[in-house]
């Protein structure tokens, strides 16, 4: 029976992701050790200030989160919360109304406390059994120590943000997590419309007496809404090298002392910086450019906030096992649980045995070792090689492990299929670093290694392989595009591109998206499936309540990408309903891309931007590496789909350039370093309604296509509700979530404005989804997995379920009896 297999990381196959085919009736025995690898290990795997993909797999076998999912039907595909660290978490907030204005929660616009009666204060009972791998208890005084610890505003940790912002943020976190630290306010308070702006501050005394400041990562200064390095970086403001070097200078909390030796830079830096606006720096007097200069900057004359004690933060214990925690905003009760697969405890003796007071924060080296890590998952580093290899072994003081005939054995707390079943079977799990792929190949082909994720040119020989395991991500893989003529301009004097300005057109744009025949394009690269959309069936607007809550089958999703194609239904039309023409939707046209190309063409001559006939060259930022023979083969069918498109159109023949070991090309492309990039969003797959933050909020996102737009002012206006409202991009894909205007409303309210914005931007042509990516793994014999079909909210079990056909010496056996070359084709 084949079998499926889940990644946890691009560059690392994860064995928490596994899982087994069949229940174990009796404990197998011997040792079972999951071997695998990664080009890297993590190096501070602290909740705290975690950081990579890396960091976070070693996390996930040395944590044991408060819940977890996993399978409770596998044929039906049925989910069910599991609880681990705790034994229960419910919502109280209807009996303790009191902590709403005690902790000063948000409320939704028209609510108060008396009117609220669920989604701010959770009980978590936790579980008694808990202990670090030492043996200390862990109890309600860790979880508080610890969010203490994580909230330290002497540390500024990292992953504080989590807890201190978002939809989960615990009441008061923001406050705390602020408390004694430096103020900076800006020299000129921000102004509205026909109010008159304060530039009273004295700047060269200031300077003089060093209280004057610059930050090129805010984007609260009153000059504009954006910060100074997304200025350079993502719209082209000619300041780079100043900007470099303002940065350079700043403090840890990302401010730069302005002196009169860098003065001029600064200013420099900030004149360069409105030109995105049209202002042009040289051409300002004096007075004014003083002006826009102080409204850059800050002021720190030494005043430091407040102390808040942490008896202000919404966490609090209520007896030894038990503790509330308290949100700053409402939030569902799965949405919660789901906040509550991650866990912030520490082990506060060893955590603030690591300390390091010596800077200008106190950290810790708390998980960046052997030795300064503290386990409570059911593993724990047996060893450590820095860089080389880490291995993982039973931690035996994990809360579920029982000893049988000598071995540690876990059965599951809760039913899979109707049964309880044995749980973490594997006992080892150790994972080299190789960053060949030919030595991984060869490791997995003699049985060395479990797992291996084959490249192209491997995927195209393996891919029928019944240890070939495969399932789509969220992630759609697109072209997007810098469509502003002065970047292309340049690009097309000093970048190596010719007549890039034929994409300031969209008709020329929209013509590429047509031309492209997706379901040939995906067979350059066997990990790639057709997409036509920004989100794909991954996507859930109410997963908990509604498993076939899919956003791409529902009616106005479906209706925004027939719209967007031109595939018609109903009467007298080729398809009788909607599901079947949304079904047909394959986005290729060749015949109105021709048509399209044309008129492309008529409008670019008319307008003295290209001359009939002539080459075009653009270079595309292609890849983070070096490019392979997949990518070669994906620009030479998108090259030809295009130049079938322009025949007889007045066009010339188009060259597309692949590039790569690019850094950043995200970043490259609305900086006007390349025309057009090759990237992809995706990811929190059960918040479809927040999903246009990445293209239209660059207050949190670094926006692909900036150099476009701007959609902090270009505004939309939609039908909602039966009534017409007109906001900015930015508040629109803010407005469904959170405080937003239309957070409270219906999911078919919802649903239908997504879907509004899904077309709406796409018809934009500033970017073209073209496929989806998938996780492609092969899978040694050595193991069996619970079940084939993937859900997202399980995968396929974890490696809570995985079994194993052959435990270590068996398998040894096995490899040498196939002169340890297995076959898998």
């Amino acid at each position: 029976m084949k079998k499926i297999l889940a990644l946890v990381l691009a560059v690392v196959m994860v064995a928490a992701l596994f899982a087994g085919c069949k229940e174990q009736s009796t404990v197998k025995t011997g040792e079972f050790t999951y071997n695998s690898y990664s080009l890297s290990l993590g190096t501070k795997w602290n909740p705290h200030n975690w950081d990579t993909n890396g960091d976070s797999a070693i996390m996930a076998y040395i944590e044991t989160p408060l819940v977890d999912m996993s399978i409770k039907d596998s044929k039906n595909q049925v989910y069910q919360w599991i609880y681990l660290a705790a034994t229960s978490i419910t919502d109280v907030t209807k009996d303790h109304k009191d902590d709403l204005t005690k902790y000063n929660v948000t409320f939704a616009e028209g609510k108060d406390a008396n009117s609220t009666e669920s989604g701010y204060v959770f009980e978590i009972k936790l579980n008694d059994k808990m202990k670090w791998e030492n043996g200390d208890i862990i109890n309600a005084d860790t979880y508080v120590e610890s969010m203490k610890l994580l909230l330290d505003p002497e540390m500024k940790n990292y992953r504080a943000n989590l807890y201190y912002d978002g939809e989960s943020a615990v009441a008061g976190g923001a406050e705390y997590y602020n408390s004694k630290s430096p103020i900076y306010n800006a020299m000129v308070p921000s102004y509205g419309e026909g109010e008159t702006p304060d530039y009273s501050y004295d700047l060269d005394a200031g300077i003089a007496a060093g209280h004057v400041y610059i930050n090129v990562s805010t984007t609260a200064m009153t000059l504009a809404s954006y910060s100074l390095s997304d200025l350079v970086n993502s719209y082209g403001a000619p300041a780079a090298e100043e900007l470099k070097a303002v940065a350079a200078d700043a403090n840890y909390l990302g401010y730069t002392l302005v002196t009169a030796e860098n003065l001029e830079t600064v200013k420099a830096l900030v004149g360069g910086c409105l030109a995105p606006f049209g202002i042009n720096w040289a051409e300002t007097d004096e007075a004014a450019q003083k002006e826009l200069l102080m409204e850059a900057l800050w002021v720190h004359d030494g005043s430091i906030s407040p102390a808040v004690d942490f008896e202000t933060v919404g966490l609090y214990k209520v007896d030894d096992y038990t503790i509330r925690y308290v949100t700053q905003t409402a939030i569902e009760l799965n949405y919660f649980l789901t906040s509550c697969t991650s866990n912030w405890i520490v082990h506060k003796p060893t955590y603030e045995a690591g300390y390091d007071t010596t800077g200008a924060l106190k950290t810790t080296n708390y998980n960046t070792s052997k030795e300064t890590t503290m386990s409570y998952g059911p593993y724990k580093i047996g060893s450590l090689e820095t860089d080389k290899q880490i291995v993982f072994v039973q931690n035996e003081n994990w809360y579920d492990w029982e000893k049988v005939n000598d071995q540690l054995v876990s059965y599951t707390d809760f039913e899979v299929d109707g049964k309880k079943v044995q749980q973490y079977q594997t006992t080892k799990v150790v994972i080299d670093v190789i960053a060949d792929e030919a030595a991984v190949k060869q490791a997995f082909l003699k049985g060395e290694l479990d797992d291996w994720a084959p490249e192209a040119d491997d995927l195209v020989v393996y891919g029928s392989s019944d240890r070939m395991y495969k399932a789509d991500e969220t992630y759609t893989m697109s072209f997007f595009f810098n469509t502003n003529l002065d970047h292309l301009k340049e690009m097309d004097k000093s970048k190596g591109n010719t007549n890039s300005v034929v994409l300031t057109n969209e008709s020329f744009r929209k013509a590429m998206s047509l031309a492209i025949d997706r379901a040939d394009f995906v067979k350059a690269t066997a990990g790639y499936t057709p997409a036509y959309s920004l989100m794909n069936n991954l996507y859930y607007y109410d997963v908990y309540n509604n498993p076939e809550s899919q956003y791409r089958k529902s009616a106005p999703a479906m209706e925004a990408i027939c719209k967007l194609y031109g595939v018609e239904y109903g009467e007298g039309k080729a398809y009788a309903t909607l599901e079947e023409a949304y079904k047909s939707v394959n986005g290729l046209n060749m015949t109105e891309a021709k048509n399209l190309m044309k008129t492309a063409c008529d409008e670019l001559v008319a307008a003295g931007l290209y001359n009939k006939g002539d080459k075009i060259v653009i270079n595309v930022g292609w890849a983070k590496g070096a490019l392979t023979s997949a990518d070669e083969a994906q620009i030479t069918k998108l090259e030809a789909y295009f130049n079938e498109a322009m025949k007889d159109s007045g066009f010339g023949e188009l060259d597309l350039i692949a590039v790569g070991n690019i850094n950043d090309r995200y970043g490259d492309v609305p900086a006007g370093e390349y025309a057009i990039g090759w990237g992809a969003w995706g990811g929190a797959a059960f918040y479809p309604f927040r999903n246009f933050q990445v293209y239209c909020d660059p207050d949190q996102y670094d926006i692909n296509e900036a150099a476009n737009w701007n959609p902090k002012t270009e505004e939309l206006t939609l039908n909602v509700e039966g009534k017409d409202v007109t906001m900015t991009w930015q508040e629109w894909s803010g407005a469904l979530m959170g405080n937003g205007q239309f957070a409270n409303s219906s999911f078919e309210t919802k649903l239908q404005v997504t879907a509004d914005m899904e077309y709406l931007y796409l018809n934009k042509f500033y970017r073209i989804p073209m496929c989806g990516t998938t996780i492609c793994s092969m899978l040694s014999y050595k193991l069996n997995y619970y079940t084939e079909d993937y859900n997202i909210m399980y995968g396929w079990g974890g490696l809570r379920l995985a079994t194993y056909n052959y435990n270590d010496a068996e398998w040894a056996e096995y490899c040498n009896s196939q002169n340890n070359e297995l076959k898998y084709t």
